[in-house]
């Protein structure tokens, strides 16, 4: 029979028939044969029938990526059903939602997962049962290619989970065409790990072995080389970011480290032409690919990299002829074909499509079109929403997910944006922003404007150098107004700018010649050969320095200053790499990477360079921070006993943080729910009282101030010893105060570790120190949820703290691990303590009152005020309103009972943004969905009038995609329990609560009003 026409697990019977005895399946715990894979799998899939699996029907799979995995799946179509992946990271609203959206008679899991399924969905644990068996066992179905195979599932754009119905012929033909290209032998190990689903059965199918790699080795790039190295891996398929981190974290030596690798596949993101140029020249033995596939398509083209590097016509690599030619077209909006080498959007037709979506019918027939250009009928072709062009050869180059813009040094940059932002700041009556030049060093942005008279409000100090164009003063005056890659290199006055005849717009092929590049007086750009020692003035040293961060950057002469950090000028991990080996060449000296990040600026990194060349051997390291050493509590700091209060008959509380956003509704919940008198420890500031300053934080979130004669301020400091009091009066606090709450921390995700021990490490030793003296205080410790890694999945309250201190490489999560440690010592010498972990605290759930340094709140105000939000897979806004953690607090803290406990304010069942961003839309808000690169752009290219709004913490800090697709769910069990029904309740994060805080952001400034109530404004 045609292979074609054959299903997934009958070509896999076939290869057992061929090499029963050959390695199928190995993973950490498991090594399978071909013969005891599919053993296993016709056991499973008999016990599959029995339960009711035929054709078409769901099986689902909950469980990490393993042997086991394998053998489901495989049973799963055996048994004439299609397998529906899930996934461990889905909170438990979007389990229930693909479960109940699939209907899988079964879900194949183990012991370890089985109790986060629903009650109603029937589960086998294929760890702890034993398949049934039957002489009535029902024989196996007839299938054939076009009933389903799988079916996985996707957030896609509109928030409800998106499940792609493959059948068997869609797959199949897929992999055909890539035997086609590069087939295995018996001799192949294929490391699968980051589209396991896709990859796992292709070398099964041929005789190959397939090789499990776990999330803890794919994410850490040294370990993953150990891993190919170790398993003598013969292909791996990985993402761009992926690739360049291997890259990044490999040395010279990684050919020699892995010669069995004959094969890498690049997929999932575009490819630059620098990444294929490093991973060539890293594994000059390996053949690599550039893929292009898509899960509703399978895959669409590829090419080897070595021939997309050197393509002449392409900005990034193309990804080569299409599969079927004749079958995928660039389309314009109307579905009409664009000339050769324009952008339009990506369409693919022919057989690998498929079905559709599962229960979308609208959907389908959206994104799954007839083909008008097939010549046959009933011929479909799905819109794949990317953007690209067909070059002259029949290369496709994809061009991402946005309208077609320049890229500057990698980055996009939207013109128009630029633009806006000259002739908002600068004394200009028109401007044309155009990009002359290739990308890569040469590419530079051109500003081509017509001046206003000279006493225009805006700046007007032009000093253009009539030579080259440059102007270091309009340079300063646009850097807080554009990221530094779109402020323009190259300034030309004109008295107007040339129009069109026919359509009355710019003439940009009229604009004149921009100035010749200029040779740079005694510096010709190669930095070869220079080498500076100890004895070079300071200025040489900074000089040189500049010189080589503008090439490393990119950047144009004289645009560094002394105190730029790198990271501010478009920095990141590969160039602070390409960084490092300069400047070993330049100055005789390896300076680490830690060493360079505790001061990345030109001064602080001469300042490191001068301490190393006074060292004898030119290497040194930053001082390893040991965090169990750091979480070492002072034998003096020890309970001293007497009778403990609780909240309720507390008379004095002690509170940290009062000046700050929980800190505010905490003291305002004490003062309305007690009769205490509130300590407050507030920092002294010039011309204001401090009791002035805790009541305007009061009223600054529409809290009341009439219970300020309860208030007693502390003036000290969180990062000084005794908090900043003198001896006395730290004496005297810690006689009165009855209890604690310590809400008081240096929230910061950049900076380091050393830069936050003081307030966050010391703060709370020596609040812990003062609950400790005189007479013992309960001690409420607000922590947070970032001590937990951002891949720990489910997490929970009782984790082993030990086991988490390792688990984070940012400052603030580090020294919030190390505070909460010290809690813990206190309390194991016998203080009573509580330990809250807070996630994302979002505004008060009626008023919407908000903090403006919240960054998830920051995205939400901003994305309004652009219209538009960033499309991240897997981002799910994890937000709990601030009177519900602060009710919380005090509700637990007035129960004895709850002393010891540690309690989960995060909400535990996030939701996917696109929801949130639909729920905006319903209430009447114009958002477009760009993809996250684009979005940032934007961001930095419209700066907020008020800089000390939500978009003032993302200038210059826009969160990346993986900041915001962090999977975690946190188990709350213990703050429900100690709660009870009579305790405070977690409003649900639903449509009205984010429509709340979009008011309060337009009330505030922040973000504009729906486009309903603009519109009625301006008829009004």
């Amino acid at each position: 029979m045609d292979e074609r026409n054959l299903c997934l697990h009958e070509l896999f019977e076939r290869q057992v028939r061929r090499t029963p005895d050959a390695t199928a399946v190995v993973d950490a715990r498991t090594t399978l044969t071909y013969a005891e894979l599919d053993r296993r799998a016709d056991v499973l899939a008999a016990h599959l029938r029995s339960a009711g699996v035929a054709p078409d029907a769901a099986v689902g799979v909950y469980m990490e990526r393993c042997a086991e995995y394998v053998v489901a799946i495989l049973a799963a179509m055996k048994a004439g059903g299609a397998f529906v992946p899930l996934e461990l990271a889905y909170p438990p609203s979007q389990l229930e939602d693909v479960l109940s959206d699939c209907e899988p008679i079964v879900v194949l899991t183990k012991e370890a997962h089985a109790g986060r399924l629903p009650d109603w969905q029937r589960g086998f644990r294929m760890d702890v049962e034993e398949p049934a068996t039957s002489d009535e066992t029902p024989e196996p179905p007839r299938v054939d290619r076009e009933n389903l195979a799988f079916i996985p599932y996707s957030s896609g754009t509109t928030g409800k989970p998106k499940g792609i119905a493959n059948p068997h012929r869609a797959p199949v033909l897929s992999y055909l065409w890539r035997y086609g290209i590069s087939d295995y032998g018996p001799d192949d190990r294929v490391g699968c790990s980051v589209f396991f689903v896709w990859e796992v059965l292709r070398p099964l199918l041929r005789g190959g072995a397939s090789y499990v790699i776990g999330d803890d080795v794919i994410y850490d790039p040294p370990a993953l080389v150990r891993y190919l190295e170790e398993h003598r891996i013969t292909e791996i398929q990985m993402t761009s970011s992926l690739t360049e981190a291997v890259l990044d974290a490999s040395g010279p030596d990684l050919a020699e480290r892995l010669p069995d690798l004959k094969t890498v596949w690049v997929c999932g993101e575009v490819v630059t032409k620098t990444l294929a140029r490093r991973l060539l020249e890293a594994l000059p033995h390996t053949c690599s690919y550039n893929l292009y596939s898509i899960a509703e398509t399978h895959e669409v083209a590829v090419t080897e990299l070595g021939e997309a590097l050197g393509h002449p016509e392409s900005t990034y690599c193309p990804v080569g002829r299409p599969a079927r030619p004749e079958r995928l077209y660039v389309l314009d909006d109307g579905l009409r074909r664009v000339p050769e080498g324009e952008p339009g959007e990506v369409v693919v037709g022919g057989e690998m499509l498929a079905r559709g979506f599962v229960n979308l019918p609208e959907k389908t027939a959206e994104r799954f079109v007839p083909d008008p250009f097939a010549g046959e009928g009933g011929a479909r072709m799905y819109r794949t929403g990317d953007r690209g062009r067909m070059l002259s050869d029949g290369h496709l180059e994809i061009l991402g997910r946005a309208d077609f813009r320049v890229r500057i040094r990698g980055y996009n940059v939207e013109l128009g944006a630029v633009e806006a932002a000259i002739e908002t700041r600068l004394a200009v009556r028109a401007c044309v922003v155009v990009s002359e030049g290739d990308e890569g060093e040469d590419k530079r942005l051109v500003a081509y404007v017509v001046p206003e008279p000279e006493d225009d409000h805006r700046f007007s100090g032009w000093d253009l150098d009539p030579k080259t164009g440059r102007s270091k003063e309009i340079r300063s005056a646009l850097r807080d107004a554009l990221p530094h890659y779109a402020v323009p290199a190259v300034y030309v006055e004109l008295d107007a700018l040339p129009i069109q005849d026919t359509s009355g717009k710019v003439d940009r092929k009229k604009l004149p010649p921009s100035p010749p590049r200029q040779a740079r007086p005694g510096r010709d750009g190669d930095l070869s050969g220079v080498r500076l020692t100890a004895d070079a003035s300071r200025s040489e040293k900074e000089d040189l320095l500049k010189r080589i961060w503008e090439e490393t950057l990119r950047l144009d002469e004289d645009e560094v200053e002394t105190d730029d950090n790198f990271f501010d000028l478009g920095g990141h991990s590969l160039a602070a790499a390409q960084l490092s080996g300069r400047v070993e060449e330049g100055f005789g000296v390896h300076v680490s990477m830690p060493l360079f990040m505790e001061d990345p600026t030109v001064g602080g990194l001469c300042d490191r360079i001068e301490a190393l060349q006074r060292d004898e051997d030119g290497e040194a390291r930053p001082s390893e921070v040991d965090l169990r050493a750091e979480a070492v509590l002072e034998p003096e700091i020890l309970p001293e006993g007497g009778e403990t209060k609780d909240l309720r008959n507390a008379e004095n509380v002690f509170l940290t943080g009062a000046t700050g956003f929980l800190g505010a509704f905490l003291l305002d919940g004490l003062l309305s729910s007690t009769g205490a008198r509130v300590h407050c420890l507030v920092r002294e500031r010039e011309d204001e009282d401090p009791i002035e300053t805790i009541a305007s934080n009061l009223e600054s979130y529409g809290l009341p101030v009439d219970g300020m004669d309860r208030v007693v301020p502390v003036v000290g400091d969180l990062g000084e010893p005794l908090l900043g009091m003198d001896p006395e009066k730290f004496d005297a606090l810690a006689r009165e105060a009855d209890l604690v709450i310590h809400a008081a921390a240096a929230v910061n995700l950049v900076y380091p570790y050393p830069a936050l021990k003081a307030p966050n490490v010391g703060g709370t030793r020596e609040a812990l120190r003062l609950a400790c003296r005189r007479r013992t205080k309960p001690f409420h410790f607000v922590s947070t949820d970032g001590i937990f890694p951002p891949d720990a999945e489910l997490c929970e309250e009782d984790t082993d703290l030990d086991s988490l201190a390792e688990a984070r490489e940012d400052g603030y999560g580090r020294s919030k691990w190390v505070a909460e440690k010290l809690v813990r010592e206190a309390a194991g010498r016998g203080l009573p303590a509580c330990v809250y972990r807070p996630g994302f605290i979002s505004g008060h759930s009626e008023t919407g009152a908000s903090n403006p340094r919240d960054l998830q709140g920051a995205v939400l105000s901003e994305s309004l005020r652009l219209g538009a939000a960033p499309e991240v897979d897997g981002w799910r806004l994890e937000m709990t309103p601030v009177d519900f953690v602060a009710a919380a607090i005090l509700d637990v803290a007035s129960k004895p009972e709850a002393l010891g406990g540690t309690y989960h304010l995060a909400n535990p069942e996030p939701v996917p943004a696109e929801t949130v961003f639909d729920w905006l839309e319903e209430g009447g808000y114009v958002l477009d969905l760009v993809p996250h690169e684009e979005w940032s752009n934007r961001l930095e290219a419209a700066p907020p009038e008020d800089e000390n709004g939500p978009g003032g913490v993302l200038r210059g800090a826009s969160p990346d995609a993986a900041d915001l697709s962090d999977n975690n769910v946190y188990d709350d069990r213990n703050t429900r329990r100690i709660l009870g029904e009579d305790g405070p309740t977690r409003p649900d994060l639903n449509e009205d609560l984010i429509l709340t805080y979009a008011r309060y952001f337009a009330a505030r400034g922040w973000a504009p009003e729906p486009a309903s109530l603009q519109e009625s404004g301006r008829q009004g």
